[in-house]
């Protein structure tokens, strides 16, 4: 069984790098997304995320001026601050240690998960990183899970996905791969109940995978 792991909410704890910047100019314009636009920009790369805020909320601003709001910001806290969730390290290591095979899947620019990803001396217990800016799918599409499928030579029921989003959980099952919903609250509070429903199980934090139960799902 080959592992694809989320990164932001699901090993590091990352969410508010992303949610705080959005959301105070979402509070500037009064703008409300609806859980559909929340599960669109999610699925996006940092680059169509700029462009979803530009086209939606804020049409007066140029790219630029939205890419310095976010960037400088975003690109140092993964270089320098951004920590991993509780026991993130340890469980990664351990299944690596078991023989898993394990990779990320994400919608963050791979450029910075390689740079949190290596100062925590994680990076190479992945095979590969995927990301929209590496591959040309987004997260929530069919071509990104079977990507990853297709790197490892595998069928969908033979990979489990571990992610906090429930877009995400959502376009993997599509394809039939196995999902296991981590909580990330207050991030994924408001669609909890539905990653529940919609995920083959959950559990509170990635240092909780049991790959034994996962196994008999």
């Amino acid at each position: 069984m080959k592992l694809l792991f989320d990164c932001d909410g699901t090993i590091l704890n990352s969410m508010h790098i992303w949610l705080e910047p959005i959301g105070k100019l979402l509070d500037h314009y009064n703008f409300k997304l609806t859980t559909e636009q929340k599960g669109q920009i999610e699925s996006l790369s940092f680059l169509d995320t700029i462009r979803w805020l530009n086209k939606n909320v804020c049409p007066e601003k140029s790219e630029e001026d939205l890419i310095n709001y976010f960037s400088d910001t975003i690109s140092k806290a993964y270089k320098n601050s951004l920590m991993p969730k509780i026991g993130a390290c340890e469980i990664l290591r351990k299944l690596k240690n078991e023989g898993y095979d394990m990779c990320i899947c994400s919608s963050t620019d791979k450029v910075h998960l390689e740079n949190a990803l290596n100062r925590l001396d994680l990076f190479n217990l992945f095979d590969f990183i995927q990301t929209p800016d590496s591959i040309g799918f987004k997260k929530n599409e069919n071509g990104y899970w079977q990507n990853a499928l297709d790197k490892y030579n595998i069928k969908a029921k033979d990979a489990v996905l571990f992610d906090d989003a429930l877009y995400a959980i959502k376009a993997a099952k599509k394809l039939g791969i196995k999902t296991v919903g981590i909580k990330d609250f207050p991030y994924n509070q408001n669609e909890w109940e539905e990653i529940k429903k919609e995920a083959d199980t959950t559990i509170d934090n990635i240092k909780d995978i049991d790959m034994e139960k996962i196994k008999n799902l």
